[in-house]
């Protein structure tokens, strides 16, 4: 895109007037990009290189803190030792933190039955995305070193090929490394590198394999938390119930109820 130059239009009377670029023109020309640079690679044991822009957010936070505990020095300073309101007799300070008297009854108890449900709702749903995890992770992560399902069929032109074929001379790669799926490193690539190629390969193998036990932990951690919270739901229901243990067979901390049999209309 071409912009016209501020020119100079003479007219009647001598007088000069300079046609001045418009605001719409100078914010449509391309500027010049300051760029910051990179923390150095000899002092990336030090962190990251902080911008002006980070810079700016800490010190908004900071300055943002310090007129809060300002605000507060200054109450502190003129408080009334002989004030008092009725909130004092509810509230307490444990530890230094103040803690105000819930009120039980200030929810009425279909208010509670749809929290319940809404928080069971959520938890199923992180359990939800867990399990579709560990089912993307279980299908990608097969065991390498055992024999795949699948064939490799390699066609010879007589009986004699048959007898003095060998599968290692054919894909070029260690006898190791035939079973195999992917991933199969040539002669030259363990020549050159052995111990990459197999330690890297292991070291994300692990990782991998690490990632799955942890994900099953919490997708079991979840489920074990959505059911305790349907007993609980349960539990707030009508019917006359007794408490037969307080946690389940499998120890979970879920506790068992049993209900009084009654005769439905």
């Amino acid at each position: 895109v071409i912009f016209p130059w501020p020119t100079a239009d003479k007219h009647e009377g001598g007088e000069v007037h300079h046609r001045i670029m418009s605001s719409t023109y100078k914010k449509a020309i391309q500027g010049r990009t300051h760029k910051e640079r990179s923390q150095p690679s000899d002092r990336k044991k030090l962190g990251f290189l902080e911008k002006h822009k980070d810079y700016v957010l800490r010190a908004r936070d900071f300055h943002k803190k310090e007129k809060a505990l300002e605000v507060l020095r200054e109450k502190a300073e003129f408080r009334n030792p002989d004030e008092f309101y009725f909130g004092m007799q509810k509230s307490k300070t444990v530890g230094g933190v103040h803690v105000g008297d819930s009120d039980p009854t200030q929810y009425s108890h279909e208010q509670l039955m749809l929290m319940k449900t809404q928080d069971r709702k959520y938890v199923e749903m992180k359990a939800q995305v867990e399990r579709k995890k560990v089912e993307k992770l279980q299908a990608s992560l097969h065991q390498l070193r055992d024999a795949p399902a699948n064939k490799h069929i390699v066609f010879v032109d007589n009986e004699e090929d048959q007898r003095q074929f060998s599968p290692a001379d054919y894909f070029n790669t260690s006898p190791e490394y035939l079973d195999s799926a992917f991933h199969r490193p040539t002669r030259e690539q363990l020549d050159e590198d052995a111990w990459t190629v197999s330690s890297v390969h292991e070291k994300k193998k692990s990782k991998l394999y690490k990632e799955l036990e942890q994900r099953k932990h919490r997708k079991s951690e979840l489920e074990s938390v959505a059911l305790r919270m349907d007993m609980e739901k349960a539990a707030m229901g009508k019917g006359r119930k007794r408490k037969v243990r307080k946690t389940s067979l499998g120890g979970k901390g879920i506790p068992v109820y049993r209900w009084k049999k009654e005769r439905k209309r």
